[in-house]
């Protein structure tokens, strides 16, 4: 429980400290947007990955870094299983990567202009039409080589830790761009919180990037279930992490 309370404080703590920050990076991107979204994507590494993790408890595990290109933009595709995967995966990317995050975020003060500011998208699950426009939002940074795009085909997050069902809309980025998807699985994270209501409990988790898929090396069957395939290869690579 003092973990959890813990965690909460320096989370209130690091949003009301850095709300003036936001305002001055407003108006300095004003000027020079590439280099704003770059500095406060540095903040937000930080805080995640060297304050936020061990502060949870977090012991990571990291294999297949060496799997995503550094020359191209990518798809991530992961299963979700927790609050805590993009918490704790988000410092492991080496290049701007917007996630696709459900909407309700938007409306938390502060830290919903942060999750804007370092380029996520909020998609409206409840209309198909928004969800569309913001699958083509993420088609065109990857064209225009701004950033990858990180998505959770299941939807939702997973409530038995199963991988569940792929939506095929989900790979459109990768279908109409011709980027690589890169599928990542990640093990242990419901064990931070999701199995243990109100506190953080330390332990191992498990994050691994696999081998980059591309849509134009595989036959049309594998492009027609496409959702099914790199979700096949994400169990693959959960049933291979330890317990």
């Amino acid at each position: 429980m003092f973990r959890a309370i813990l965690t909460i404080i320096v989370v209130v703590l690091f949003l009301i400290v850095t709300l003036p920050y936001l305002g001055i990076e407003f108006l300095l991107g004003k000027i020079n947007p590439e280099s704003s979204r770059a500095r406060q994507i540095a903040v937000a590494k930080f805080m995640l990955g060297h304050v936020l993790t061990p502060l949870c408890g977090a012991r990571m595990h990291v294999e297949g870094l060496e799997n995503i290109p550094r020359d191209q933009r990518c798809l991530f595709v992961g299963n979700h299983a927790s609050y805590f995967d993009i918490i704790l995966s988000y410092r492991y990317l080496p290049q701007p990567v917007a996630y696709i995050v459900k909407q309700e975020l938007q409306r938390i003060p502060i830290l919903g202009t942060w999750v804007g500011r370092i380029g996520c998208f909020f998609i409206d699950r409840s209309d198909p039409r928004k969800a569309i426009t913001t699958i083509q939002e993420c088609c065109d940074v990857i064209k225009n080589d701004e950033s990858s795009v990180f998505v959770y085909p299941e939807g939702t997050r997973s409530k038995d830790g199963k991988v569940h069902e792929f939506h095929a809309g989900s790979f459109k980025a990768a279908q109409r761009t011709g980027c690589p998807i890169i599928p990542v699985a990640m093990k242990g994270t419901r064990d931070i919180w999701e199995n243990h209501p109100r506190k953080l409990v330390p332990g191992d988790v498990y994050l691994t990037f696999g081998k980059p898929v591309y849509m134009t090396e595989l036959d049309p069957e594998q492009k027609k279930h496409i959702g099914d395939f790199v979700k096949a290869d994400i169990e693959r690579m959960l049933a291979g992490m330890k317990n």
